[in-house]
């Protein structure tokens, strides 16, 4: 049978046509690394293991809520897929273990990793290819301020946090030492990093002209023994402080806590509130701290003492149906779990308005554009709020203050603070 060259030609061209149509059109769902038709593949560090492990808990929470979200159609149809990595709180582990996720796993953002030396030691990596790194779980200063002009030069617009910053969380600390102890004298315990340093900042800028009231600053290092830590308090005590702060990650919290109350040393005690969860301060009455009166702050909502508010009633069934070996965490009063719940409902809100294809630049738009109060696990009246001017999602805090002893509880009091950056 002869064939029509004619014939032969168009059908040969409408062919090229179909499957180059096809070809961009499977291009459109792989050009954004991380996202498909179905699925949407972000990734994160955190210290399932090693000093810092006590915050495990936090991105098991934020899986759970990827389920939740993922149990009722995704977002926009596809479904959330979380890779999360054991980095130790070691930033020579944070760098291979973002490596991995970004150049093997391919994700589409790197989402909540935690600690402010193991985000800093990625920060200029992930910027440079243009990853988002969002969410970060820390306050430090430098995620919020890139993005005004004082960073120009060399601004990291990929990168935002999410919880207040250090600094303004201290500067209300010093509100509060100058409206109930005048006079103080001042110790601070803090950890020798850019962590600790960010907050013994913000302290002795709230301070102004008080600042001279700090008779003492104590450094220790991650992993150092009680006794390196008793022996800073010891000091402490002997320049006549009276007042002692603690900028400190969880275990050194607790070493702190139970190794003034064990010289029979009983200061002003305020805690930062990385270090305010219950259960670290549950841990410290078990090895004899004395926890009346110790003041902190918080920003999202208590399961113990807010049991009623509509967000944590979704959160006690969120963990129980997606994580229920957390349950007995979560009725002790665990706030990482309420903490990574927020935090991933702020992405998956971000996610919902960069677009029903979104890519990492729509992402970082919809981040930096947000203004809601709708967050279930905040305290009520908290908005996450951020624009060209504002780096930071979250400028509000509320004083609390621990009662009831070794199985007592933060109890919230006074009014929502703002504008403390």
């Amino acid at each position: 049978m002869a064939v029509n060259r004619k014939r032969l030609g168009a059908l040969l061209l409408a062919l090229a046509a179909t499957a180059a149509v096809a070809g961009t059109a499977a291009a459109s769902h792989t050009s954004t690394p991380g996202v498909t038709k179905k699925q949407i593949v972000i990734g994160g560090t955190f210290p399932f293991t090693g000093p810092a492990s006590l915050y495990k808990t936090i991105p098991v929470a934020e899986q759970a809520f990827y389920a939740s979200v993922n149990a009722h159609g995704g977002v926009f149809h596809r479904k959330i897929k979380d890779i999360t990595l054991d980095d130790q709180y070691d930033p020579s582990q944070t760098v291979p273990q973002t490596t991995k996720l970004v150049e093997q796993n391919h994700v589409f953002a790197v989402v909540g990793s935690l600690g402010t030396a193991p985000v800093l030691s990625t920060w200029n990596y992930l910027n440079k290819k243009h990853v988002p790194q969002v969410l970060v779980a820390t306050g430090d200063a430098y995620w919020g301020n890139c993005v005004h002009k004082a960073c120009q030069g060399s601004a990291k617009p990929w990168t935002i946090g999410w919880q207040p910053d250090y600094p303004g969380e201290a500067k209300l600390y010093a509100k509060y030492i100058l409206g109930h102890k005048a006079n103080a004298k001042i110790g601070v315990l803090y950890q020798n990093d850019a962590y600790g340093k960010n907050y013994l900042a913000g302290l002795r800028t709230g301070l102004g002209s008080h600042k001279g009231q700090i008779v003492d600053t104590e450094s220790y290092n991650l992993g150092d023994a009680a006794q390196v830590i008793a022996a800073h308090l010891g000091a402490m005590r002997v320049k006549g402080a009276d007042t002692l702060v603690i900028f400190a990650t969880p275990t050194a919290t607790i070493q702190a806590l139970a190794g003034r109350t064990a010289i029979g040393w009983s200061p002003l005690t305020l805690v930062n509130n990385v270090s305010a969860n219950r259960l670290f301060e549950l841990k410290a009455g078990q090895v004899g701290a004395s926890l009346n009166g110790i003041v902190s702050t918080a920003y999202v909502a208590s399961q113990t003492t807010q049991a009623n508010l509509p967000g944590m009633k979704l959160a006690k069934n969120i963990i129980h149906k997606y994580a229920p070996s957390l349950d007995q965490d979560f009725a002790t009063g665990d706030l990482n779990l309420v903490y990574g719940l927020g935090s991933a409902w702020t992405f998956v809100y971000a996610l919902k308005h960069a677009g029903k294809n979104p890519t990492r630049a729509s992402l970082m738009h919809a981040l930096r554009h947000m203004n809601t109060a709708k967050n279930p696990f905040l305290l009520p009246g908290i908005t996450l709020k951020t624009s060209k001017k504002r780096g930071f999602p979250m400028e509000q805090l509320k004083l609390m203050k621990w009662s009831g002893g070794a199985g007592g509880d933060w109890h919230q009091f006074g009014k929502l603070y703002g504008g403390l950056h």
